[in-house]
């Protein structure tokens, strides 16, 4: 070995080897850290998601001497359900009588029915929020969500599963839809024998909304139609068939608090027409990002909206549109608002916020897939624990 090619104790080491030694400190660090971040997670599920449903279920078991927690609900079909959810437009025939504004978890199952544990083909899944659910003329119960791995790039798509008694308890079937964006809030609905998705596209930086077809129901969708693509923040969209005419209601609540709409006579059409006074609403964290599926009557015209004011996502409340036309625009809240927020318990799946419903009404009144998020500890055991449960109408 030549001499020069020594080094004595107390030279400086080589530029290379301190570069490889950051480097490897520099991994070293980040695999601890998601190491960290992933038990920390893990223990979340554990507090929030697993220990107090089994505690309701030993609860039960012990209380009825049932051998199953889910026994008589699982008898049950869930009730009749109407066609009025399938379309977005007023029903033609008899409303239901009531409205879902006073909901409540449904006593006859354990939330939460889905969770990140339950996906099996997205790899170590954070969370599954946004359900929405589609029920076939011949009593199917489809649920569609978006699924989240931070790991992955994009993280989000959208997920299936299937509810073999009438939406008590669901069975995850598989990833549905995934394309180089972001997805998530998957509306899904029917118009004219056609069935179709608009899901939000490109996360916080998204500027365009895209309408799907179901090619191959529900597995197998194609985009056919862009009708927003502007440069506002599209964050979460429904569209809905009101006095001849569709609408978009579009969400930009990121940055600036507003929403937009838009309007057309087709809707298979890109590049709605906007509103004459868009954004129709300016500044109002409370309520200006869509929470869920419009509902519609003869009269009246309600849309859920996020409560963002305290935290993303917080509660929902629900707003009645009462005036809508290319060139009006008003709206107010329910007396009934928040509709949906957090239990406030210590523990929980939902202890600490809301942000989603999708409620369908049956001949057993009204029954809603929501989601939620944990409260306590979310700053150590992380706040990506968000899960997906049922409601139904206080009333009921």
């Amino acid at each position: 070995m030549s001499r020069k090619n020594e080094r004595r104790v107390g030279d400086a080491a080589p530029e290379s080897s301190n570069s490889a030694s950051i480097v490897e400190r520099v991994r070293s660090a980040a695999i601890d850290s998601r190491t960290v971040s992933r038990a920390a997670w893990h223990c979340g599920r554990f507090v929030h998601q697993t220990c107090p449903p089994l505690t309701r279920r030993i609860r039960r078991r012990l209380r009825t001497g049932a051998t199953s927690p889910t026994s008589t609900s699982a008898a049950s079909d869930g009730g009749r359900v109407g066609t009025t959810q399938q379309s977005p437009r007023a029903p033609s025939g008899d409303a239901p009588a009531t409205e879902p504004l006073e909901l409540q978890p449904d006593p006859t199952i354990v939330n939460p029915v889905l969770t990140a544990r339950d996906v099996t083909d997205f790899g170590a899944v954070d969370f599954v929020a946004d359900p929405f659910l589609f029920v076939t003329d011949t009593g199917e119960w489809h649920m569609f969500f978006e699924v989240l791995n931070r790991d992955r790039t994009p993280p989000a798509a959208i997920g299936h599963a299937r509810s073999p008694d009438g939406g008590f308890t669901w069975e995850y079937d598989r990833i549905v839809l995934e394309t180089d964006e972001h997805l998530s809030f998957p509306y899904v609905f029917e118009w004219e024998g056609t069935r179709y998705m608009v899901p939000e596209e490109g996360g916080p930086d998204g500027t365009t909304v895209t309408l799907y077809e179901a090619v191959d129901f529900p597995t197998v969708w194609k985009p056919v139609a862009t009708p927003v693509a502007n440069d506002h923040g599209t964050d979460d969209t429904i569209l809905f068939h009101w006095e001849d005419r569709w609408w978009a209601i579009v969400g930009d609540s990121v940055y600036e608090n507003r929403i937009h709409v838009y309007h057309s006579e087709s809707l298979r059409a890109d590049d709605w027409t906007p509103h004459a006074a868009n954004p129709v609403v300016t500044d109002r964290p409370s309520a200006t990002r869509p929470a869920g599926r419009p509902i519609l009557r003869d009269d009246r015209l309600l849309v859920f909206y996020q409560d963002c004011r305290r935290q993303y996502g917080d509660k929902v409340r629900a707003y009645e549109i009462t005036a809508l036309s290319p060139t009006t625009y008003a709206d107010r809240e329910c007396t009934e608002s928040p509709v949906l927020e957090g239990s406030d318990s210590l523990f929980g799946w939902s202890s600490g916020r809301m942000h989603h419903v999708d409620a369908w009404h049956t001949s057993d009144g009204w029954r809603c897939a929501v989601d939620g998020n944990v409260g306590f500890g979310q700053s150590v055991l992380s706040d990506n624990h968000w899960a997906i449960g049922m409601y139904v109408d206080a009333e009921r």
